[in-house]
């Protein structure tokens, strides 16, 4: 065998070596680059990639929380408004992430999808919200540390996110997102729950903060 044919494989797997490096080190600089985009944003980067703190707007006082936030809407007679988009920052961890916030007999509550609703869902549609629900933790760390901030209309709130356990109150919030869902997101394809999981929903009740 030629010098010049065992070399041509030396430097072909050479080639592939450095090429492998360079594609690793790029990729470690954009997740680098994310996670420092992150934790200097003022609040969420997209509706997929969480950020840092809220910073801007007015902070609101205690007493503005159940008034204002509850004021986006309810349902009467078998009409639901839609989700209200807000950005909610968990003040342990300091991330912040698009959410879609629920009124119900006047209180607000926060709504954490694992698979009860987009399980229903097909297509597009369905794919993207099961890689949101693959990475979503915010649930976890609401229960660890029920600090929130929300901001909506330029205004900053601070509660306290509650777990809801109530078995009546569950059931409640789920048949009013089921009815939303049927009137704003899906009205002619949501299907029945889905039997096998995932299949979980968490609602959070937002409570005035306590004082420290």
């Amino acid at each position: 065998m030629s010098e010049q044919m065992v070399a041509e494989p030396t430097g072909r797997r050479r080639w592939l070596g450095y090429t492998a490096r360079a594609v690793g080190i790029l990729i470690l600089a954009c997740i680098g680059g994310v996670f420092i985009a992150q934790r200097l944003s003022d609040g969420p980067l997209n509706d997929m990639i969480p950020g840092g703190p809220l910073r801007a707007g007015t902070l609101a006082p205690q007493s503005d929380l159940a008034t204002d936030l509850a004021a986006i809407g309810h349902c009467e007679n078998g009409a639901c408004p839609p989700l209200k988009p807000i950005e909610l920052e968990l003040t342990g961890p300091g991330t912040s992430r698009y959410l879609g916030i629920m009124v119900h007999d006047g209180q607000v509550y926060l709504p954490c999808d694992l698979g009860f609703m987009w399980g229903r869902f097909s297509g597009t549609q369905r794919n993207v919200l099961h890689l949101i629900y693959v990475f979503k933790h915010w649930h976890k760390d609401a229960l660890s540390d029920g600090r929130v901030r929300i901001r909506m209309n330029g205004k900053r709130y601070e509660g306290q996110a509650v777990r809801v356990t109530d078995a009546a109150t569950n059931a409640a919030l789920r048949t009013q997102l089921e009815t939303m869902a049927r009137q704003w997101v899906a009205p002619a394809t949501l299907g029945p729950a889905p039997t096998e999981g995932p299949n979980d929903i968490w609602f959070f009740r937002v409570d005035p903060r306590p004082p420290v």
